[in-house]
């Protein structure tokens, strides 16, 4: 057949619009396809790699002032990771060892990363910059409203809470990172069905594990939030349940390879992690009751409240018990000592994170407009939090005195 003939072939496919057939026309060089909502954002590498740099630029700049032109405090996570990580020895290998560099994954990183603290914030400043493009691209994927959007992104990054965490808090900011995408994937695991999407969930989550000791808390929001999510293979039997094995089994691997280790040498699953970190939390869950008085806790359940009304605007109701369940496992991560002293803002980026992963876009201009007030709320609430906290707050004399 001659090449003629083989394009006449193929413009010979047709689809039918009303009466007439319209020829299938081949792609021509250049020429790009509608967008899906599993394209990347933007579509370029390069346009890609420009806007993480674009994202990190701010974060990169507060890590200078603070490290190179100002007085670092000292009650950060960063500075006790440094601490903690100078005094493994890494001439030896045994389950005692395995607990005290648990998490492996920051572990790592504090030890071969140069710069000490500045190093590690200049690194939570660039993974700050790819975290929020892959933030926007799955905005542009899930058709929200460009103000939406934006103001939404404006609501996570531009406050001081994330500038801190990503800054002084890479430990647990890296969990954060893996945790949001890992949702996001989810989503379209369970609501799209991209296969792809659920492996990637599953290794996502088990980064978050490996990372931060609140990235076991992320594999049980999973799992609890499973059962809430759309299902798009409903009609199949045992469907949800396969896709939560694939979602969690990377992590419960990993863990339970760690468990065994300890039952099997230490006589105990939890190890020497599990007995510091489980110690005085008699002594935090006595506290409990003085975080949620007054303003404090109103600010520590705001970006809840903000959770349930975004998913009340969009009629999505069934993502009320999920923020409440995740807002209870950040507690109970607290009260178990999971979360580090001087980490401030995990509950609002989370639950921001949240709502960009879970929340479906508004259908109607009303909606958008109610959406987009109630994500300028959360900027309100994120800085009200920062001026609250006195660890954000002396963090941000820091960067002052430094510009004075």
């Amino acid at each position: 057949m001659t090449q003629g003939a083989t394009n006449a072939v193929i413009v010979a496919t047709v689809s039918e619009v009303g009466e007439e057939a319209v020829p299938f026309r081949p792609r021509q060089r250049g020429e790009r396809f509608p967008r899906t909502n599993l394209d990347p954002f933007p579509r370029m590498p390069l346009a890609r790699w420009m806007l993480r740099l674009l994202f990190a630029l701010p974060l990169l700049a507060t890590a200078i002032i603070v490290y190179v032109f100002g007085q670092p405090i000292d009650a950060t996570p960063n500075a006790t990771l440094v601490e903690r990580v100078s005094a493994v020895q890494w001439d030896r290998a045994d389950p005692d060892w395995l607990g005290q560099i648990y998490p492996p994954i920051s572990t790592l990183l504090a030890t071969f990363v140069p710069g000490g603290r500045f190093g590690l914030a200049v690194l939570g400043a660039l993974a700050g910059g790819i975290f929020l493009q892959k933030l926007a691209e799955i905005l542009v994927q899930r058709e929200f409203h460009r103000s939406t959007s934006v103001i939404l992104m404006i609501a996570l990054a531009a406050n001081p809470l994330f500038l801190y965490t990503a800054t002084e808090n890479v430990s647990g900011f890296l969990g954060l990172m893996f945790f949001g995408l890992a949702t996001a994937d989810m989503v379209r695991f369970f609501t799209w069905g991209n296969t792809q999407s659920g492996f990637r969930a599953g290794l996502s989550f088990m980064m978050a594990a490996l990372t931060d000791l609140t990235g076991f808390l992320f594999v049980v929001t999973a799992l609890i939030t499973a059962p809430f999510l759309r299902l798009r293979r409903n009609h199949q039997r045992g469907a949800r349940w396969a896709n939560v094995l694939v979602i969690v089994y990377p992590t419960a691997a990993s863990i339970g390879a760690l468990m065994l280790l300890n039952v099997a040498f230490l006589s105990t699953p939890i190890g020497a992690v599990g007995d510091q970190v489980l110690a005085g939390a008699a002594d935090r869950f006595a506290a409990l009751p003085a975080q949620f008085s007054g303003l404090t806790g109103w600010l520590l359940i705001a970006p809840v409240l903000s959770a349930w009304l975004c998913a009340l605007l969009v009629g999505r109701f069934r993502l009320i018990p999920v923020s409440a369940l995740v807002f209870l496992g950040i507690v109970g991560a607290e009260v178990a000592g999971l979360v580090p002293a001087g980490s401030v803002g995990n509950t609002y980026i989370l639950m921001t994170v949240l709502a960009i992963a879970l929340i479906p876009s508004a259908k109607s201009r009303l909606n958008v407009v109610l959406l987009n007030a109630v994500a300028f709320l959360q900027l309100l609430i994120a800085w009200a939090v920062a001026f609250d906290s006195p660890t954000t707050l002396e963090w941000m004399m820091t960067l002052r005195d430094a510009f004075g």
